[in-house]
């Protein structure tokens, strides 16, 4: 399965990504600060998502950290590991699409922590609410994509 064909699955279609089902629920659409837009792609249960930025070949499949992280000198450590600041951004949810944990107008800003194995940990505030919220996240790519 190829990138596109997994991005133009509707909500309610499913595909297994690193063996493991993902089921499209709904996503949204973030323009960015710069105004390139990014798509976060909603699987069944809210705890995971998929990150794309529109005309990158990069996905990030990220799962929701329970626990509350905190960045110290640009660095984060989580679970004996350290990720080190690789990029932060702010945009504005412009579309919604199915289900989703955001709405329209929601403005959010994030930042990207990358550790030495290529993981990374997602911090991602929401302006309007407040609410903080962290993600693990590794890259995804055609290999790692299959019809169920």
């Amino acid at each position: 399965m190829t990138i596109e064909q997994f991005l133009a699955k509707e909500p309610g279609q499913s595909a297994s990504v690193f063996n493991e089902p993902f089921t499209h629920i709904g996503h949204a659409i973030i323009t960015l600060k710069g105004g390139q837009e990014m798509r976060w792609l909603y699987d069944d249960g809210e705890e995971r998502m998929i990150s794309v930025v529109a005309d990158e070949d990069e996905l990030v499949l990220f799962e929701k950290i329970q626990e509350l992280i905190e960045a110290e000198d640009e660095a984060v450590l989580y679970q004996n590991k350290e990720y080190e600041f690789t990029y932060a951004d702010a945009g504005m949810v412009t579309e919604v699409v199915g289900e989703s944990v955001t709405e329209v107008k929601d403005k959010y800003t994030f930042t990207d922590y990358e550790a030495q194995n290529g993981e990374l940990i997602r911090i991602i505030n929401n302006e309007n609410t407040g609410e903080n919220s962290a993600y693990l996240g590794r890259v995804v790519g055609e290999d790692d994509f299959s019809e169920l």
